[in-house]
C-alpha cells in the first residue's frame, strides 16, 4: 500500500510507553511504592505540560529541517522513561524525571509523526495515511498490553516487566535508523508571501474556528487523559476490577481499534473527517457518563471495561482526524501547525491529569469519574459551537 511506510513503526512507540506504559506500570507503581495520588497527578501533569514546547519542537523542526533528527531523541527519550522507571523506587525527583522522558517522547512523535504523513501524502491519501500510523501505535498496545498480562499470571517482577518494555521501544528505535521517513517540505517564505493576499480572507474565517477547535480539543483532554491513562487504576478502586484483566482489556481494545480505524479512515477520506472527530466525541460522552451512572450499583465488572474498550476506540479516532482539521483550520506551517495542535493536547492532558490526583487526595477515585462527566458536557458545547464558526 502507498500509506503503508516501515518507519511507521516509530508510532508504536507511542502505544508501548504511553498507553501501556503509564497505564499499567507507571500509575500502579506510584500508587504501591509511594502511596500518594498527588505525585501521580504531578508526574501525569508533567508529561502533558512537556507540551508546552510542542509549537517549540514544530518551529524548531521547519526551521533547520530536522524532522527526522527530532524523531530519534523522542524514540531515545521514551527509552530513557523506561530506564529511570526501572531505578526508581521512593524518590519523589526520579518519577518526575520518568513523567518528563515520557513527554519529550510523546509529545515530540505526535508532533512530527503526523507531520511527515501529510507532508508526504496527496490530500485524497491523507485520512487513510494517519489511519495506518495510529494502526501501528495500537499494535504497540496490543503487544505490550498482551505480554504484560501473560507475564503477570506468571509472576515476572516490575523490573523483568520493564526491560521486557525496553525491548518493544528498542524495535522502534532500530526500524527509523534503518528505513527514516521522508524529509519534510516546507513552503518557501517567498511562496507564501506571493498566496498571502489570496488566503488572507479564508485565514480570517478560519482563525475562531480554529482557536474554538483547539478550545476543545484542550477540555477533551480531561476526560480521555484521566479515563484512559489512569482508567485501569480508577476501575480497580472504583469497581473493583482486577488489573491484570485491565491489560487483557487494553490488549484486546487495541486489537478492535487497529481493525475499525482502517473503516474510519475510509469514511473520513470520502466523506468529512468533522463526522468522524463528533462521533468519538459522543463515545467518550458515553463512557464518561456512562461509568458516572454506574457508581454505586452491582453492574458486573465487564461492564466498566467495555466502556473504557469504547473509549479506547474513541481516542484513536480522535487522534486520527484532528491533525488533518488543523491541517485545514491552521496558517501556520506543517509541523507548527501540529506543535499548537499538541500543545491543546498536552496541557489539557497535564491541567486535567493534575486536577485529577489532587481530587484522588481529598475525595477519593470516586470524584474523578464525576469530573470526567462534566467536562466532556463543556467539550461537547465547544465542538458544536467550532462547527458553527466553521462554516460562517
Amino acid at each position: 500500500m502507498k500509506t503503508l511506510k516501515p518507519w511507521y513503526i516509530a508510532q508504536m512507540s507511542n502505544g508501548v510507553v504511553q498507553w501501556a506504559g503509564i497505564a499499567l506500570m507507571l500509575t500502579p507503581l506510584i500508587i504501591e511504592r509511594t502511596g500518594s495520588g498527588s505525585l501521580m497527578g504531578s508526574v501525569m501533569s508533567l508529561i502533558g505540560l512537556f507540551g508546552i514546547s510542542a509549537p517549540l519542537i514544530g518551529w524548531l523542526a521547519d526551521k533547520y529541517g530536522i524532522h527526522r533528527q527530532m524523531q530519534k531523541v523522542a524514540l531515545f527519550s521514551h527509552l530513557l522513561s523506561l530506564v529511570l522507571l526501572y531505578f526508581a523506587q521512593t524518590e519523589t525527583y526520579t518519577y518526575l524525571l520518568v513523567g518528563l522522558t515520557i513527554g519529550i517522547g510523546t509529545v515530540s512523535q505526535l508532533v512530527l509523526n503526523p507531520t511527515f504523513v501529510l507532508n508526504s501524502l496527496p490530500e485524497n491519501e491523507q485520512a487513510r495515511g494517519l489511519s495506518r500510523l495510529f494502526q501501528f501505535q495500537f499494535l504497540g498496545v496490543v503487544i505490550a498490553g498482551s505480554l504484560l498480562g501473560v507475564v503477570s499470571l506468571l509472576g515476572w517482577t516490575s523490573e523483568q516487566k520493564l526491560l521486557m518494555l525496553m525491548t518493544l521501544v528498542c524495535v522502534s528505535i532500530v526500524t527509523v535508523f534503518i528505513a527514516p521517513p521522508p524529509k519534510v517540505k516546507v513552503p518557501e517564505v517567498e511562496q507564501q508571501s506571493d498566496d498571502e493576499s489570496l488566503t488572507k480572507k479564508s485565514n480570517k474565517r478560519t482563525s475562531i474556528a480554529f482557536v474554538m477547535f483547539l478550545a476543545t480539543v484542550f477540555i477533551s483532554m480531561f476526560t480521555a487523559s484521566n479515563l484512559m491513562e489512569t482508567g485501569p487504576i480508577i476501575i480497580k478502586e472504583v469497581f473493583n476490577v482486577d488489573l491484570g484483566h485491565s491489560a487483557f482489556g487494553l490488549a484486546g481494545s487495541a486489537v478492535l481499534t487497529m481493525i475499525l480505524l482502517e473503516p474510519a479512515g475510509r469514511l473520513a477520506e470520502k466523506s468529512s473527517p468533522y463526522l468522524i472527530w463528533m462521533a468519538s466525541l459522543a463515545c467518550y460522552a458515553v463512557t464518561s457518563i456512562g461509568l458516572w451512572l454506574a457508581i454505586g450499583t452491582n453492574i458486573p465488572s465487564l461492564v466498566p471495561i467495555l466502556l473504557i474498550v469504547l473509549l479506547m476506540q474513541a481516542i484513536s479516532w480522535f487522534d486520527m482526524v484532528i491533525p488533518a482539521i488543523a491541517e485545514e483550520l491552521s496558517p501556520s506551517t506543517p509541523a507548527l501547525t501540529q506543535g499548537i495542535l499538541m500543545f491543546a493536547m498536552a496541557i489539557g492532558f497535564g491541567v486535567g491529569t493534575y486536577i485529577a490526583g489532587q481530587l484522588i487526595d481529598v475525595e477519593g477515585f470516586v470524584s474523578v469519574v464525576d469530573y470526567c462527566a462534566a467536562s466532556i458536557v463543556v467539550t461537547l458545547v465547544l465542538a458544536f459551537a467550532t462547527l458553527l464558526f466553521k462554516r460562517k
